[in-house]
């Protein structure tokens, strides 16, 4: 006769799997898990939709009663019933085509008098642009992923371009022009948006209020979209702008309105 040891080891539930190696995961938060008793706790901050998700018991093994999760159009799915066995991911199918989770609620325990934690991870895959238009972008979520720079922003990114002028510039060659509508302002960054056809910029020089210059980065502005923002960057500390002179020109057959933007 086996000998039962009074420890319960509950089976996944089948939408629950080993993590496949290709998934890019990135933790975005976490969860607390009390010793023995089930405690009731929430995850709910996500900044766009996801290809994948992952969870991943820490400081113990965690017995989970239910893990529910609720897409944005107020279903729920029940995506796994018993154990995460300590640093062993577990991949969770959110289903079909419902990327777009809104919380997850947990009713897990610890088998551990100091309790446990469950990091909560997420694949974004496709929904990369999404997360960065997110509200939250600047203040957490450029922080938790690792993407880098972007030297792109849409049209409707939320984190509030301000429009501070435009410039015109004629014929095909390249032509300088020169802005100061500034007004003594501090800006965290820049972006230029070509209004009405393709352009190409190959040289900023920006004035600040210290009167020192300094040529931006330009190496992603040799073709510039119609109607897209491209950001740029400014050196240290400096952030109070009071010119700029542009090298720009139109790609078209046209000339091409250049509009400047800043976001403090």
């Amino acid at each position: 006769m086996t000998r039962r040891t009074g420890i319960l080891t509950l089976v996944p539930m089948l939408c629950a799997f080993s993590a496949p190696a290709l998934a890019d995961y990135v933790r975005i938060g976490s969860v607390d898990v009390g010793f023995r008793m089930d405690r009731n706790s929430t995850w709910s901050r996500f900044g766009g939709g996801l290809e994948g998700l992952r969870l991943t018991a820490s400081s113990s093994d965690i017995a989970c009663r239910n893990i529910r999760v609720t897409f944005g159009d107020g279903t729920t799915q029940d995506v796994f019933r018993g154990v995460l066995p300590e640093e062993n991911p577990v991949d969770v199918d959110v289903r079909g085509g419902i990327r777009r989770v809104s919380r997850i609620d947990f009713a897990c325990r610890s088998d551990r008098v100091s309790g446990g934690r469950i990091f909560v991870a997420a694949d974004v895959g496709r929904f990369r642009e999404e997360w960065q238009r997110s509200p939250e972008w600047v203040s957490t979520w450029s922080r938790v992923f690792n993407w880098g720079p972007v030297t792109t922003v849409r049209e409707d990114d939320p984190n509030y371009w301000v429009s501070l002028g435009r410039e015109r510039f004629v014929g095909h060659r390249d032509v300088e022009s020169r802005f100061a509508g500034w007004g003594g302002r501090s800006v965290d960054r820049i972006a230029l948006r070509p209004i009405d056809g393709d352009a190409r910029c190959t040289r900023i020089l920006a004035t600040f209020g210290n009167g020192r210059t300094r040529s931006l980065d330009v190496s992603q502005l040799d073709r510039m979209a119609q109607g897209r923002n491209y950001r740029i960057d400014l050196p240290g500390e400096e952030r109070r702008i009071v010119r700029l002179d542009l090298t720009c020109r139109a790609l078209g057959d046209r000339d091409v309105t250049m509009e400047i933007l800043a976001r403090k």
